[in-house]
């Protein structure tokens, strides 16, 4: 639903948004009704009705409150390492200390049955991965890839191993963990391959 630029409108929005995440974060997806985002912030039900007819819209636009990082160019000069340890530093901190952390397991389980919530996720990824190749294609440019390097499916395991360590398995993304993450995909990427 489109609406006017009213300050007021956007004040209430934002108001309402903060209070579905954080009971995203603290409560989980089935959480966050129009009742309890109304109940947490004295907004009336049916003005959130209005905004968020859909209860799938107001939980998707905590999703993407939750999922929308600081718009930053990746570190791009070199070497790849350096670069690969920065950008994944990045998704290391979205994933422990940020809001999007405590809600990504929300938002993967939504976007099962959900299609604007597999659109939150998408465009996520598509942001992560999209930095990633920018990183690489850098490298390539510097000569430091080896020419067979598959990219594609190194971009998908930087991305993904931290995801699963974190969220499936449960295991801590600490430093060292990261550092050998890195090391890994910066061998995999730079060094011929072992027979």
């Amino acid at each position: 639903m489109t609406l006017p630029d009213d300050p007021r409108l956007i004040a209430t929005r934002n108001l309402a948004l903060a209070a579905a995440q954080e009971i995203l974060q603290e409560d989980g997806v089935l959480a966050v009704t129009h009742g309890t985002v109304s109940k947490a912030t004295g907004i009336s039900r049916s003005t959130l009705y209005r905004h968020w007819p859909r209860l799938e819209s107001l939980r998707n636009d905590a999703f993407v409150r939750a999922a929308t990082s600081p718009n930053f160019a990746p570190m791009t000069n070199g070497p790849l390492r350096t670069d690969l340890a920065w950008i994944m530093g990045k998704l290391r901190t979205a994933l422990t200390e940020t809001p999007w952390g405590r809600v990504a397991p929300q938002v993967i389980a939504a976007a099962a049955t959900d299609e604007q919530a597999r659109a939150v996720i998408e465009g996520f990824m598509k942001d992560r991965m999209a930095g990633l190749e920018d990183v690489f294609a850098a490298a390539r440019e510097r000569g430091e890839l080896r020419k067979d390097a598959p990219v594609r499916q190194l971009i998908d395991l930087a991305i993904a191993v931290p995801y699963f360590r974190k969220l499936i398995a449960g295991l801590p993304l600490d430093q060292e963990w990261l550092d050998s993450h890195v090391d890994l995909i910066h061998r995999l990427a730079t060094e011929p391959p072992t027979e």
